[in-house]
C-alpha cells in the first residue's frame, strides 16, 4: 500500500492501481520528450511493474506497534518474494516486459542502476534478491537478441548495469532508455499518490533521444485542485486527464482488524489529474 496521511485521515492506494496511474503516462509519451522504442513492452511494464503486490494489497497491514504498513516499511522476505513473484508472472506474458519489471525490482535495491547514486548500496538482506534478478535478466536478454529484439548495444547495457552498477558512457541503449522511462513513470505515480495535496517534483534524467536527456518540472497550477503544468510537456495529448482510485479512512482505528473494516466500509473514490504543459 501506498499511504498518505493528513488531517486526521490515511489516503490508501494499492501499488497495482499506482502502476496503473503509471500506465497511463505510459501511454501517451512524447511530446517534447522521446517517445518509448520498442512501445508495447514498455508500456505493458509501466502497467504491471507492481503486479506482485496484488494480492497484499488487498487489505491493509499494521506493524507491530501500530504504524500502518507502508510500501517503504514492507517487511524485508516479503518485499522479495512480492517482487519475484510479480516479474515471473510478466515475464512469463512478455520476456521483454518482464526483463524491464526485473531491472525496475532489482535497480531498487542498486542505486536504480546510477540513477539514484545517493541511495544506500544494496543492504545484504537483497543481494541474493539482485543476483537472482541480474542472472534472469542475462537469460531474458540473450533470448530476445536472439529472437531479433535486442541488440548487442543492449546487452552490453546489461553487461555494464551488473558489473558496475551503471551504465557505460554514452550508452545507445533502446532497453536503457525505455529502463530511464520506466523510472520516471513510476516517480511520477509515486508523487501524486504519496501525498494528499502533492505539491511539485523533478523528474530527472527523462531521455529526449540517444544519450539525451532533460528534467521534467511538475507543478501545482493555481486555477483548481488536480491541476497541474509540466515543462517541458512529456505527453502527445494536452491536456491530459488521469485517475487513480484511493480510499481514506480517519486514523483512529483501534486495531488492524478494525482498519481493514473500516478500510473496506470507505468508499472508492476516483482522484483525478489534469496535466497542461508549462
Amino acid at each position: 500500500m501506498i499511504v498518505a496521511e493528513a488531517d486526521g485521515t490515511v489516503q490508501f492506494v494499492t501499488q497495482p492501481a499506482h502502476a496503473a496511474l503509471a500506465g497511463q503516462f505510459a501511454d501517451r509519451w512524447g511530446g517534447a520528450v522521446e517517445a518509448p522504442s520498442p512501445r508495447a513492452p514498455a508500456v505493458h511494464a509501466a502497467y504491471a511493474h507492481d503486479d506482485g503486490w496484488l494480492a497484499y494489497d488487498r487489505v491493509p497491514h499494521l506493524h507491530d506497534d501500530g504504524r500502518v504498513v507502508d510500501f517503504r516499511s514492507v517487511p524485508d522476505d516479503v518485499w522479495v518474494d512480492l517482487y519475484g513473484e510479480g516479474v515471473d508472472a510478466v515475464a512469463a506474458a512478455d520476456a521483454h516486459a518482464g526483463l524491464l519489471c526485473s531491472l525496475h525490482g532489482a535497480g531498487l535495491r542498486r542505486r536504480r542502476y546510477g540513477l539514484s547514486p545517493s541511495w544506500p548500496d544494496t543492504p545484504p538482506a537483497f543481494e541474493a534478491y539482485v543476483a537472482r534478478e541480474e542472472d534472469r535478466q542475462a537469460r531474458l536478454a540473450e533470448d530476445l537478441r536472439a529472437a531479433g529484439r535486442l541488440d548487442d548495444a543492449d546487452l552490453g547495457l546489461l553487461d555494464a548495469l551488473h558489473a558496475a552498477g551503471g551504465p557505460p558512457a554514452d550508452p545507445d541503449s533502446r532497453l536503457w532508455r525505455n529502463y530511464q522511462r520506466l523510472q520516471a513513470w513510476d516517480a511520477l505515480s509515486l508523487f501524486f499518490c504519496t501525498a494528499v495535496t502533492p505539491g511539485a517534483t523533478d523528474l530527472e534524467r527523462v531521455p529526449t533521444g540517444p544519450n539525451a536527456e532533460t528534467t521534467v518540472r511538475v507543478e501545482r497550477d493555481g486555477s483548481g485542485d488536480g491541476e497541474y503544468r509540466l515543462g517541458p510537456y512529456p505527453f502527445e495529448a494536452a491536456p491530459l486527464r488521469v485517475t487513480v482510485p484511493v480510499r481514506t479512512v480517519t486514523d483512529d482505528f483501534d486495531s488492524e482488524a478494525d482498519l481493514r473494516r473500516r478500510y473496506y466500509e470507505s468508499p472508492r473514490a476516483e482522484k483525478a489529474f489534469t496535466l497542461r504543459p508549462a
